[in-house]
C-alpha cells in the first residue's frame, strides 16, 4: 500500500530517530584504467519516452488517488515545490530538460552526480557493499548502488521518500533503474528538445531510464535522456535559498 501522508515526513521521523545504515566499507582497490570514463559536465540534449510517461495517465487508480488527494487538500492554493528551493529528487532529476547541467565525477568505489538545479547531489556506490536494511531512511534522490556492464554503468535507487506531485509522483516503494553509456551524436537519430545547449560537440551520455512501483504505475515508466557535453564552465551556483532569505529579512522590519 502507499502512504498518502505529506511527502517529507519520513525524512524528519528518521532524522529523529537517529542513524541508521550500513557500516563503513573498507578501502577499495582504484578503478580500473579499462573503466569506462563517464566524468565530465552533461546537460540533457534530448529526451524520448512514450506520451504521457511518468505523468496522471500513467497511474494505477490507488496512485491516482493517492496523488489527487494530496492535491485536493491544497485546491487552487497548492504551492510549487521549486519556488520554495525544494528539489524534486529523483528521478525528475535525471529527466528534467531544463537548461541546469549535471557534473559526473568518478573515484575510486563511487560515482558521484552534482546537479546544478537545485544543487542536488547523488552518490552511487561502486564498491560492492549491500543494500542498507529496511530501516535505513530515505531521501529524495534515494540510496544508490551501480555496476559496469561492459560499457554500461547500471544504478539502481531504491529508499525513496514519498513524492505526490503530478509529474513523476514515487512512493516509498519506487525502484528505479538507469542504463548509462557513451555515444556519438552523428550515429544517433535523435531531435534536440527542451533547452538543449548550444555547441558542436558529437559526445553524447545516454541516461536509460526506467521507474518501477506496482501501486503506483500501471506498468514500468521508461524515459531515454541524451546529455551532451559542454564546458565545465557551465556549471554555476543555484541559489535560490538566498531569495526566501531576503523575503524573511524584508518581512523582519515590517
Amino acid at each position: 500500500m502507499i502512504s498518502f501522508g505529506r511527502f517529507g515526513a519520513v525524512v524528519l521521523i528518521s532524522l529523529a530517530g537517529g542513524a541508521v545504515g550500513c557500516t563503513p566499507q573498507d578501502p577499495v582497490e582504484p578503478a580500473s584504467a579499462a573503466e569506462p570514463d563517464i566524468s565530465g559536465v552533461w546537460q540533457a540534449y534530448a529526451s524520448v519516452a512514450a506520451p504521457g510517461t511518468g505523468q496522471m495517465d500513467a497511474l494505477t487508480e490507488e496512485g491516482r488517488f493517492g496523488v489527487e488527494g494530496y492535491f485536493a487538500q491544497y485546491g487552487d492554493d497548492m504551492p510549487e515545490p521549486g519556488w520554495y528551493c525544494v528539489p524534486p529528487g529523483m528521478p525528475s532529476t535525471m529527466t528534467s530538460t531544463v537548461s541546469y547541467p549535471i557534473e559526473i565525477l568518478q573515484t575510486p568505489g563511487r560515482v558521484t552526480m552534482l546537479a546544478e538545479l537545485e544543487m542536488q547531489l547523488r552518490r552511487i556506490y561502486m564498491d560492492g557493499r549491500p543494500w542498507p536494511p529496511d530501516n535505513y531512511w530515505r531521501t529524495r534522490m534515494g540510496y544508490s548502488i551501480g555496476h559496469w556492464e561492459d560499457q554500461t554503468l547500471v544504478v539502481e535507487t531504491r529508499f525513496l521518500t514519498e513524492y505526490l506531485m503530478r509529474s513523476w509522483p514515487r512512493s516509498e516503494a519506487t525502484t528505479i533503474v538507469e542504463r548509462i553509456y557513451r555515444a556519438n551524436r552523428d550515429e544517433l537519430n535523435v531531435i534536440r528538445n527542451g533547452f538543449p545547449p548550444e555547441n558542436d560537440s558529437n559526445d553524447l551520455l545516454v541516461v536509460e531510464i526506467t521507474v518501477d512501483d506496482v501501486n503506483l504505475y500501471r506498468e514500468p515508466q521508461k524515459i531515454t535522456m541524451y546529455y551532451q557535453r559542454v564546458s565545465d564552465a557551465e556549471f554555476l551556483e543555484y541559489d535560490c535559498a538566498s531569495g526566501l532569505w531576503n523575503d524573511a529579512l524584508d518581512a523582519a522590519l515590517d
